[in-house]
């Protein structure tokens, strides 16, 4: 029976193999390149041979070259951490490593790390040492993910296993460590063995991602050509944990897509008979495994949603390592978790961080800093900036006002800045008109960007808030005039509390530096001192800025993340069973 390939997957598939023999066509390079990325082939595992069609391409090589900074940038993340492991007495097994070299997965999302169970407490402490953020809003049983950032960007992502598995274990983790042996290429890292890697991989196609890569296809290839496979301990892990089906199906998936692919098979031929003579007992398994014998081989390989979650549950009800109280638990936890993801609901709380200070001292960067990081987290983030007098609503009004009191007060002509407002307002009831139209200005404009956002869940991050707004009123006017302080203390009460609230502060001489109109020093000594004082009464986090701002930026995101995700539960999360406490329980208070 023959299957059609597409032109581009057989090009793809030649030249990664190194097996092209096309040499004297100019291949897509672009189109070639997608196709890699989409199937998460590694560049840099290309062998000689597959090089020769493609090093005069700059397009390639500035890929590959990308990919090897890629490469050497996470690698040396890693590392760090695997040495603060390792001097811990914290052994960890890199799984989705081997097959394709270099056997460092930097092409993957993430770096899965599997530890031992007793040990995943100090683990999870050292990464949180080691300045990474734990994402709580993404976390799965025995399963913690954790990203570094740095100035914004994401430098590492570690999914931190103590079971190899999707919401349910997949694997004997007692033999997984015991099969285990340092890579080849690299003997830091720690993979497993060629039959765990063929099951690893397997199962995470099939049951997670419901699709086979090409990375995927030639991860098992090479496994399989290192020597002799022992397919009786790879049907013993799976038939005890229930997805023996799910393995037999997979694996004659695989025998057909590298026979399209490559034209042979590298599995035996009696293992072959063997496994169809089993899904032949399962009929619904067999007919569909049929039907993949008829449709058209494309990468990534895609599978029936439904298909492969009948797989799954039934996986759940056979797994032998757990009661069959336990299996049934297991079925409704992961079914409302899958309801849930598969209606996109994703409830969080709601939080406030605002950013004060004067102009100059970093307030725009520094949250568009945070909201960048805190967004490849996977929280909802919105960013507010507000100035006094700068509303539609507050210039309306003033226009209003200017008019109805043209004849009514004395307006004095007077020049620009802190010194021209002053006199502007030197009339009593023009003071007052003013401060309290700022004063209901700041509070609607937060009632309704700031406080409506919050109450469907929302995280807000201000840039500027009502203390700049209070410093700017306290600055502009008379110091001790009581018209001015009830109207700041009027808007500093209505206005939504920050959850943390911070006041970067700077040198006078740096902040006048940094601003682009010219302000008085002696203006700028005021605000500080004004900013200082609310800090102390409204208990604002000072933030010195004139340092490194990497190093400010992860300080802040830390600071930030820290209390969010500590108490990171919502009802309707609690509904469908996926708070961290409910999917970890006995982390229950932990950090």
């Amino acid at each position: 029976m023959e299957t059609h390939v597409s032109t581009l997957t057989a090009t793809a598939v030649r030249i990664a193999a190194g097996t092209n023999h096309d040499e004297g066509k100019n291949p897509d390079i672009p189109a070639l390149l997608a196709f890699w990325k989409e199937n998460k082939c590694p560049l840099l595992a290309l062998n000689h041979d597959s090089l020769k069609t493609l090093e005069n391409s700059p397009e390639f090589n500035t890929a590959r070259e990308a990919e090897r900074n890629l490469l050497s940038s996470l690698k040396s993340e890693y590392d760090l951490v695997r040495r603060q492991w390792a001097k811990a007495g914290i052994s960890c097994l890199v799984i989705k490593s081997g097959g394709t070299f270099p056997s460092f997965p930097y092409t993957s999302d993430n770096l899965d790390v599997l530890v031992r169970e007793e040990q995943e407490q100090a683990a999870r402490a050292i990464l949180q040492e080691q300045g990474y953020v734990e994402l709580r809003n993404i976390e799965e049983p025995k399963k913690f993910l954790f990203r570094k950032f740095n100035g914004g960007d994401c430098v590492s992502a570690i999914h931190l296993h103590t079971q190899v598995g999707w919401e349910v274990g997949f694997m004997d983790e007692d033999s997984l460590w015991h099969r285990a042996r340092p890579s080849p290429d690299d003997e830091t890292i720690i993979i497993p063995s060629a039959e765990d890697i063929i099951l690893i991989t397997i199962a995470h196609s099939f049951y997670e991602n419901k699709r086979f890569r090409l990375s995927d296809i030639m991860k098992i290839r090479e496994c399989l050509q290192q020597g002799m496979i022992d397919w009786d301990y790879m049907d013993g892990v799976a038939r005890q944990r229930g997805w023996i089906d799910g393995l037999h199906f997979c694996l004659l998936l695989y025998t057909h897509l590298e026979k399209t692919l490559w034209g042979e098979a590298s599995i035996p031929p009696e293992s072959i008979s063997a496994w169809k003579n089993s899904l032949k007992r399962k009929s619904s398994v067999y007919r569909y495994y049929r039907r993949t014998l008829r449709s058209p081989v494309t990468l990534p390989y895609k599978i029936s949603f439904t298909f492969s979650k009948v797989l799954y549950y039934k996986k759940i009800l056979h797994d032998q390592h757990y009661s069959f109280g336990r299996r049934i638990a297991d079925v409704i936890r992961t079914l409302m978790y899958g309801i849930k993801l598969k209606l996109r609901v994703r409830p969080q709380p709601s939080f406030l961080v605002s950013f004060s200070g004067p102009d100059g001292s970093g307030k725009t960067q520094h949250a568009q800093t945070l909201i960048k990081a805190v967004r490849q987290c996977g929280i909802k983030t919105k960013y507010c900036w507000s100035r006094t007098a700068t509303s539609g609503l507050f210039r309306f009004c003033s226009t209003c006002a200017k008019i109805l009191m043209r004849n009514k007060v004395e307006v004095r002509k007077s020049g620009s800045g802190v010194a021209g407002r002053r006199e502007q307002l030197r009339n009593p009831l023009l003071r007052f008109l003013w401060s309290y139209l700022v004063a209901a200005d700041m509070i609607f404009t937060y009632f309704f960007r700031v406080r409506l956002l919050m109450l469907r869940g929302k995280v807000m991050v201000c840039d500027r808030y009502i203390f700049d707004a209070a410093a700017e009123m306290a600055c502009s006017l008379f110091p001790n005039d009581k018209i001015n302080r009830l109207a700041i203390k009027l808007m500093l009460t209505l206005a939504p509390k920050p959850d943390i609230a911070y006041l970067l502060d700077i040198p006078e001489d740096i902040c006048a530096q940094r601003k682009v109109e010219d302000t008085e020093p002696d203006y700028l000594r005021q605000q500080r001192r004004v900013y200082t004082a609310l800090a102390a009464r409204y208990n604002l986090y000072t933030k010195k800025t004139d340092g490194d701002f990497s190093v400010i930026a992860g300080e802040i995101l830390r600071e930030v993340t820290t209390p969010y995700y500590s108490n990171f539960r919502t009802f309707l999360n609690g509904l469908f069973l996926s708070n961290p406490d409910q999917l970890n329980p006995r982390h229950k208070g932990a950090k």
